[in-house]
């Protein structure tokens, strides 16, 4: 009977202690973080500078074949067959090569983009991970996400936090 007594007074207890430890939750906002951080901004720049130059390129292939167009169009009717359909197939080839030059610029922006983030977003998420583990979080939630529905008293903003720990002011 004692035994049952001190068991029952000890789960009581150990139950006692689990429902008095505080669950710690906070959110942080991770696209005003990283628009604050200036490796983003230099990577942004970049991009748009990689994007200008394709861009630039990619006009200059356009105006070869309307140039090429025009001309096969103001001219057609008194070429031979085979100058003709020399032309024809030229311009079929441009066709290709741009939009084979657009898709590879595409592709090009991409992965440059995500050569460019990718150490600055682990920097973001370690920064993170660190403010968690220092402030003894049990949750962080992502508010840029859209997952955020309620933020009540006790849900805590970690991202001055953050910013303190990348030195952004």
């Amino acid at each position: 009977m004692k035994s049952r007594v001190i068991t029952t007074v000890a789960i009581l207890l150990l139950c006692v202690g689990l429902t008095q430890a505080q669950t710690k939750i906070g959110y942080v906002n991770s696209l005003e973080l990283l628009g604050q951080m200036p490796e983003i901004k230099k990577a942004d720049s970049v991009l748009q500078s990689l994007a200008n130059d394709l861009q630039k390129q990619y006009s200059l292939y356009v105006m070869e074949y309307q140039q090429k167009l025009d001309d096969y169009n103001k001219n057609v009717a008194t070429w031979t067959d085979v100058k003709r359909e020399a032309t024809e197939q030229d311009l079929v080839g441009l066709q290709q090569r741009i939009g084979d030059f657009e898709k590879s610029s595409q592709d090009k922006v991409d992965k440059k983009k995500q050569e460019l983030y990718e150490p600055v977003l682990k920097k973001a998420n370690d920064a993170i991970q660190d403010v968690g583990k220092e402030n003894k979080f049990s949750y962080i939630l992502d508010s840029s996400v859209g997952a955020l529905v309620y933020v009540g008293e006790d849900l805590i903003d970690i991202t001055p936090l953050v910013r303190t720990k990348l030195n952004l002011q």
